[in-house]
């Protein structure tokens, strides 16, 4: 995986498959009486009836569809699949192929379907039938065309990359979850605040996130990582983030290494999968002049994260949460 792609996998965000088991008894049943007769048909019926109702939704790119109330068989495409997790929701099929060795929850995907890359295998998502898509419409990858042929095999949803708690609203929205992901938002509230209780963190500091892949260096907007930094953790993005990423609605940014003290702040979090002797290398930017002058580095203000938390879905936040006073040393 070249490091664009892993880039794209680690800022962004996917789904779960859920298996359908089935069992057919051996013995013969007793008669049945008309009294239950009619109950198990009123029962059958019923069960159908929701099972077929739909609802009309207008998705982030003003597609109008009706929709399953009740959808079973989802397709997500996109890297959050915790957005779904979180709301109990398990696709039959997720583009698992760019993310799966990267999220903090793989213990979760047992057997979810693979369905490609983020616009997903058209063959593939036919195969499963599935009642409900989701579509990642949020980055430059997107096509109109991969749309129109989606919404062939089955009802397809286009959704923005938002902050995590809008999305898991427009998904508790769509999936008829909407409790759900209120009480979700009001948890992770919660958690946040205890969090940064304990870590009692100073107030009114800057901090900045870098991603180290390779020997290329990458600062964050206000997504993934740097949305708990900011938003969660309560940091200040450094000047210059905000003014070249952040207003401009940018989510990263490659920057050389004679940059990295213009957007470095007061803290620093730096995702990278190299270990601490990986990172004492010479080869390592890490040994540099450049980031040694860095003021957080001098004043031993730099936390090192593993690439997995690179992610903004609730389930990964939670998870970062737990391990954060771990990380700060708190």
């Amino acid at each position: 995986m070249n490091a664009t792609r892993k880039l794209g996998t680690l800022i962004l965000m996917i789904t779960l498959i859920g298996a359908l088991l089935s069992a057919c008894g051996s013995k013969a049943e007793p008669p049945t009486t008309t009294a239950e007769a009619e109950s198990g048909e009123s029962t059958t019926s019923t069960a159908q009836s929701e099972q077929s109702e739909t609802k009309s939704y207008t998705d982030s790119l003003g597609h109008t569809v009706e929709i399953p109330v009740n959808a079973k068989r989802i397709i997500f495409t996109g890297s959050d699949l915790g957005d779904l997790l979180a709301l109990d929701v398990k696709p039959v099929g997720a583009a698992l192929g760019i993310i799966g060795d990267q999220i903090a929850y793989p213990e979760l995907l047992d057997g979810i379907e693979d369905v490609g890359d983020l616009q997903g295998d058209l063959e593939k998502i036919t195969s499963l039938s599935p009642d409900l898509i989701l579509l990642d419409a949020g980055g430059s990858y997107y096509e109109e065309n991969q749309y129109t042929l989606l919404s062939k095999i089955a009802p397809t949803v286009t959704y923005d990359r938002l902050s995590t708690n809008e999305r898991v609203k427009v998904f508790g929205d769509i999936l008829g979850k909407e409790q759900a992901a209120e009480e979700w938002i009001k948890t992770y509230a919660e958690q946040s605040e205890q969090v940064r209780n304990q870590l009692d963190l100073p107030t009114g500091v800057t901090a900045s996130v870098f991603l180290q892949l390779g020997k290329d260096m990458y600062v964050m907007g206000n997504s993934a990582l740097a949305e708990t930094v900011y938003d969660t953790l309560q940091f200040t993005p450094a000047p210059k983030v905000k003014e070249s990423l952040i207003d401009k609605n940018e989510r990263f940014a490659n920057i050389s290494s004679e940059l990295l003290p213009e957007y470095a702040g007061e803290y620093l979090f730096v995702l990278t999968d190299l270990s601490e002797e990986e990172r004492n290398n010479s080869d390592s930017i890490m040994t540099t002049d450049i980031w040694k002058s860095i003021p957080a580095v001098k004043n031993n203000k730099v936390y090192y994260l593993n690439t997995k938390w690179n992610f903004d879905d609730p389930i990964t936040k939670e998870r970062l949460m737990d391990e954060l006073p771990s990380i700060l040393g708190k």
